[in-house]
C-alpha cells in the first residue's frame, strides 16, 4: 500500500524560477508531529504552500490515508494553515474572525457558537473574544487562529512560523498549547521553524530541507 494514515508528498517539484527550483519526497504519519526546517530560502513555506493548495506543483502527487489530495482545491484539503502574519482581520472581533472557519459570511448556529465558545475556554482565551485584534497580544492571536483552525475539523495543521515573532515566554507559552492541541485533537501537526528548541518543546521529527 502507498501509506496508509499517512501524508505522503511524491516526487513534488515547484520552480519560482529557473535559479529556485525545489522538490520534495517525504512521509509523515498520522498524528504525528514534524518540524521543517532548513535555511532561508531552502523552501520550507514554499512546501506548506504546496500542501495546502495554495501554489500548483509542476509535477508530483500528493496523498492522504491513500486519497490523492493535490487535484483538490484548497478549501476541500483536508488542511488549515496558520501563518506567520495577517492571520486575523483587523475589522473583525476575535469572536467574528472565528466564525469565518465556519461560514464564509460569519452567520453561525448556535450550536456552532457554543462550540467557539468552548474552544476559547479551552486555549484560556475566553475574556478576549469579544476584542479587536489590534487589543490582543501575538500570543492571543496565535490562539484565536488555532481556534478557526479547529473549526474547520480538518486532520492536518500547517503552520508557517506562527510563533517566530513573539517573545521567549510567549513562544513557548504558545508552543505548549499548539502541541497539547493537536494531540487532544489528533492533528497531524507541521510547523516551519528557525528555532531548534521547538522541536524539543513540541516533542516532533525534524524534516531539514536542503
Amino acid at each position: 500500500m502507498l501509506g496508509e494514515k499517512m501524508l505522503n508528498i511524491k516526487n513534488i517539484k515547484f520552480s519560482w524560477s529557473d535559479v529556485e527550483k525545489f522538490e520534495f519526497d517525504l512521509n509523515v504519519q498520522k498524528g504525528e508531529a514534524v518540524t521543517i526546517e532548513g535555511p532561508s530560502g531552502i523552501g520550507k513555506s514554499t512546501l506548506i504552500n504546496l500542501i495546502a493548495g495554495f501554489l500548483k506543483p509542476e509535477s508530483g502527487k500528493i496523498f492522504w490515508c491513500d486519497e490523492r489530495i493535490d487535484i483538490l482545491e484548497p478549501y476541500k484539503r483536508p488542511t488549515s494553515t496558520i501563518f506567520q502574519n495577517d492571520n486575523l482581520f483587523e475589522h473583525l472581533s476575535c469572536f467574528e474572525n472565528v466564525c469565518l472557519g465556519v461560514s464564509p459570511n460569519g452567520k453561525i448556529s448556535s450550536e456552532n457558537g457554543s462550540t467557539i465558545d468552548y474552544l476559547f475556554n479551552e486555549l484560556g482565551i475566553y475574556k478576549i473574544k469579544d476584542r479587536m485584534p489590534r487589543e490582543i497580544s501575538g500570543g492571543q492571536e496565535a490562539r484565536v487562529s488555532i481556534v478557526r483552525a479547529l473549526l474547520t475539523n480538518k486532520p492536518i495543521l500547517l503552520l508557517d512560523e506562527p510563533v517566530s515573532s513573539l517573545d521567549q515566554n510567549t513562544r513557548e507559552e504558545t508552543l505548549n498549547v499548539i502541541k497539547n492541541t493537536s494531540i487532544k485533537h489528533n492533528l497531524t501537526l507541521m510547523i516551519v521553524s528557525h528555532h531548534k528548541d521547538d522541536r524539543k518543546m513540541l516533542n516532533a521529527r525534524k524534516i531539514k530541507l536542503g
